[in-house]
């Protein structure tokens, strides 16, 4: 399954958009969305963000009802923002200089302040929305965990990994 293309109409996005969003070329989303290769974990994960959706829905379950709207809902959001930020900076732009200046040790920075900050105020925060906030953390560590059992399984492989085929492919462009 891949809802790739779809996702991206659905935001009214086009190739070039989100290539420059995520900080690879536009030929690269067009073999994902084609199926030539899949985006890697770090791509899905931006590409989550940009769109506003789970990264699972790309490749793994069925777009609902629910997650169409929530695409659409993220695109008119984003498209608000732009129309009020007077032409300083389109989404595409800024997505791309964060992405470019974020490395995973400013990242894991910023998620240890943000988990202590959490757990600074929890004290003050409604049962429900700390549990929703436990769950959520509990999911991102799946996904943390799903990233480093298949980084640990191509380590022990003597094949390319998937971030050496993309490099491979996007160096012959």
């Amino acid at each position: 399954m891949n809802n790739l293309r779809t996702i991206r109409e659905l935001y009214g996005a086009t190739q070039e958009q989100v290539a420059q969003a995520i900080n690879v070329n536009r030929v690269t989303v067009a073999n994902w969305e084609n199926g030539t290769s899949v985006a890697s974990s770090s791509n899905r994960e931006k590409m989550s963000i940009y769109y506003g959706i789970g990264p699972e829905y790309f490749y793994d379950k069925e777009l609902t009802t629910d997650a169409r709207a929530a695409i659409v809902e993220s695109s008119e959001r984003a498209k608000e923002i732009n129309e009020q930020s007077e032409g300083i900076q389109d989404k595409e732009t800024a997505f791309h200089k964060v992405f470019e200046w974020m490395t995973f040790e400013h990242a894991l920075n910023f998620y240890m302040l943000s988990m202590k900050m959490l757990l600074a105020t929890a004290d003050s925060g409604k049962l429900d929305k700390l549990k929703t906030a436990a769950a959520i953390n509990s999911k991102m560590g799946e996904r943390l965990n799903a990233i480093i059992k298949l980084r640990e399984d191509e380590e022990k492989s003597d094949e390319p990994t998937l971030f050496d085929l993309i490099e491979k492919v996007e160096k012959k462009e």
